[in-house]
């Protein structure tokens, strides 16, 4: 009996540590969420968290994440694209590729670019391309064809131009102007909708062969994959870049509807050489990569027989295995995980694409230009230096570099001193930055109302207020001196003639004695009389109004929230924690909007005295890493964040409440809402003499003034 209980033991023990063994031994999968149909987590992963199944799931905000997340042993493996490779290999990352995923077995690429050519052009190399006609595939899917590889043909025929006068954009289409007769390049050739309509009707050569040439659109019939094809077939072009599986289709080599005799063109190949449309071995200037699994190298072998073990088949059965689960978090757009045998690094991975690497290494211009991004913190620093990589890789121009300070008072000094180029403030610096530096805003951060800063009087219930003259002489609690509530309220009073023109001194005597932090010392005390060490910023305002000191708070109005959630597990100030729900915003103006001003939460400034061409070429750079990586990315998974949480933070570099960047401070055109911050600092003002009661009166009222007195003085 004790023997057996013995054996029991041992058997108990043995099966307790195969189970643990079994846990540890999980793999991690690392997923990320997609917009639309692509948002898989929720849907499949818990089944890999159930005991039987040798996966689980690490959900990440984007591929670059999985990277870092896999490079820092957080996951095992994940899928990537070849882009994101290249941007992992620039950072020595060290993962290998285990299996391909594709859409055939027996397509060794995602897609092959070739160049056809039409027999009667006379074109026999790459020297005779000049001022002939090109039909272009066109701008505007991004997410299939990167403009790296879009543009790669140019790349190599066309003689570049660095005239330092031009922005990188109209350099690189004046080069392709100069050099072509005439060509098809639908589509936005930039993200600035401005800067777009000028080069085209600067360079209309590039769009005088399309069916429209007026509009040069993403809508003309020879924009897109197989547009360029028909502009060739079409008799419109004499060169065409193309997919070879759209070649083969157009001209009827491969089923696909026949376009074009496939005997009246050729193919024109890197080496100068010609060959015919149907070869067995057609020449290739660059290749597109397929995505792949790739993993830590500790797991490689591991994770390359777990997803063997998985197949199609088991699509139609059991739904809810872990391995019907798992194969759809990896092929959820592929038709077959190919294994690579042997597992290879990324750089053998990429020695077999042909043309792949020295596309995304094509040297620019010398010296190269770039933009060099201002941060405040290691983490701020760590997430710009993946915004350079992510926007190198898709062929972004100017480079990006990124340069740390300790503040934003030492980043905008760096600016004024030429060390840095470009840094994101929030609304409380705009009026030191554009004062004493001098800086002006290129673009803002613009997010739908609810997180906006707007500006509003915000008191205790029991506080009455009816009017702005009610404010004086009461205790007023700033989040800052010099800040958007500081000079929201001063225009205001100044507006309504409650104040004159000195504003310190001003809103020192119309106020009783207030917190404004800050606040330099050779001002009235008057402001400085209330503060006490945690009134520091919005919570610092807030929490002067709750715990009674203060009568009215000049803050913005989503502020009260997150005051709210700062303080429920703060025990330190039960009685702070109850006043929230005593506050109420006070609309202090007749026929007026009950907010003082509103601003995006950021924007991005740099010196006012920055170049025309320096300013286009910056904006287009942002407004292209909006597009790309965005609220809007084309991909069905994002590369890379870049408003968004990064490494658990949230608002780094930029705010995640961001919808898209723009030059102006609306989501849309459309917007309406009166008295932005911008308009605010904008407004000029000027004062009579101070015996006239300080009244404050516009530009027009003296333009007014000053038009009576000549026509007085032209009739004595």
């Amino acid at each position: 009996m004790i023997a057996f209980e013995k054996v029991f033991q041992v058997c108990f023990v043995y099966y307790m540590c195969l189970i643990v063994s079994t846990h540890a031994e999980k793999y991690r999968i690392c997923v990320v969420d997609g917009k639309e149909d692509y948002k898989n987590s929720a849907r499949y992963c818990p089944k890999l968290d159930e005991q039987d199944s040798p996966v689980e799931c690490v959900v990440a905000l984007d591929r670059l994440d999985c990277l870092r997340r896999i490079h820092k042993g957080k996951a095992d493996f994940g899928v990537f694209t070849a882009e994101d490779l290249v941007a992992a290999s620039n950072s020595d990352m060290e993962l290998l590729i285990t299996n391909e995923l594709r859409f055939s077995p027996d397509q060794a690429f995602e897609y092959e670019i070739v160049a056809v050519i039409s027999k009667s052009s006379g074109i026999k190399s790459k020297h005779d391309l000049k001022s002939k006609r090109y039909c272009h595939p066109g701008y505007g899917y991004e997410a299939d064809w990167t403009k790296i590889l879009s543009n790669y043909f140019e790349a190599l025929v066309v003689t570049p131009q660095c005239d330092p006068q031009l922005t990188i954009v109209e350099n690189r289409v004046k080069a392709s102007s100069n050099f072509f007769g005439a060509a098809c390049k639908a589509g936005p050739w930039t993200n600035d909708a401005v800067l777009d309509f000028q080069l085209k009707r600067k360079y209309s050569n590039l769009c005088s062969l399309c069916y429209d040439p007026r509009k040069c659109s993403q809508q003309d019939k020879y924009w897109g994959r197989r547009g360029s094809l028909l502009c060739l077939t079409d008799g419109a072009g004499d060169v065409s870049w193309a997919r070879l599986e759209d070649v083969r289709q157009h001209f009827g080599i491969t089923p696909g509807g026949q376009e074009g005799n496939p005997e009246e063109y050729s193919l024109l190949c890197p080496d100068d050489s010609v060959m015919p449309l149907n070869t067995s071995s057609p020449c290739i200037w660059v290749v597109k990569p397929w995505s792949v699994v790739a993993s830590r190298m500790s797991k490689t072998s591991g994770v390359q027989s777990l997803i063997g073990s998985l197949d199609h088949s088991i699509l139609d059965k059991n739904v809810s295995s872990w391995k019907f689960n798992l194969l759809n978090l990896i092929e959820p757009i592929y038709l077959t995980a190919e294994m690579i045998n042997p597992i290879i690094s990324i750089e053998t991975y990429f020695r077999r694409a042909k043309g792949f690497l020295s596309a995304n290494s094509f040297s620019a211009c010398h010296p190269p230009r770039t933009i060099r991004i201002c941060t405040t913190s290691n983490i701020e620093t760590s997430k710009c230096s993946w915004l350079r990589e992510s926007a190198a890789v898709y062929g972004i121009e100017p480079d990006l570099d990124c340069l740390k300070a300790d503040n934003k008072s030492h980043c905008m000094m760096a600016l004024s001193d030429r060390a840095a180029d470009i840094v994101v403030v929030p609304p409380d610096l705009v009026s030191t930055a554009t004062r004493n530096y001098p800086l002006k805003t290129l673009f803002y951060e613009t997010v739908l109302e609810p997180s906006k800063y707007i500006v509003v009087a915000l008191t205790r219930k029991e506080t009455k207020l009816k009017s702005l003259e009610d404010l004086r002489g009461i205790k007023a609690c700033f989040p800052s001196y010099d800040g958007i509530a500081w000079h929201s309220v001063a225009y205001t009073l100044q507006r309504n003639h409650l104040i004159g023109c000195t504003i310190d001194r001003d809103m020192a005597t119309f106020f009783g004695p207030s917190c404004v932090p800050n606040s330099p010392g050779n001002l009235s005390e008057n402001l400085r009389k209330e503060c006490q060490p945690d009134f520091q910023g919005e919570n610092g305002a807030l929490h002067c109004l709750a715990s009674g000191i203060g009568d009215v708070a000049f803050v913005s109005s989503n502020s009260v929230k997150k005051f709210a959630e700062d303080l429920v597990n703060d025990f330190d100030y039960p009685d702070i924690r109850n006043q929230v729900e005593n506050f109420q915003v006070n609309c202090l103006e007749k026929n007026q909007p009950c907010h003082l001003s509103w601003s995006p939460p950021g924007q991005a400034m740099i010196r006012a005295s920055s170049s025309d061409v320096w300013i286009k070429d910056t904006l287009n750079v942002f407004l292209n890493l909006d597009g790309l990586f965005g609220k809007h990315f084309r991909d069905p998974t994002n590369a890379f964040t870049i408003f968004g949480r990064y490494d658990g933070t949230s608002n780094v570099l930029f705010h995640d409440a961001t919808e898209k960047l723009r030059d102006v401070p609306m989501v849309k055109n459309t917007d309406i809402m009166d008295l932005s911050f911008e308009s605010v600092l904008k407004r000029e003002k000027v004062c009579y003499p101070a015996s006239s009661s300080n009244r404050i009166v516009s530009v027009e009222e003296w333009f007014i003034v000053i038009l009576g007195v000549c026509y007085w003085y032209n009739h004595l």
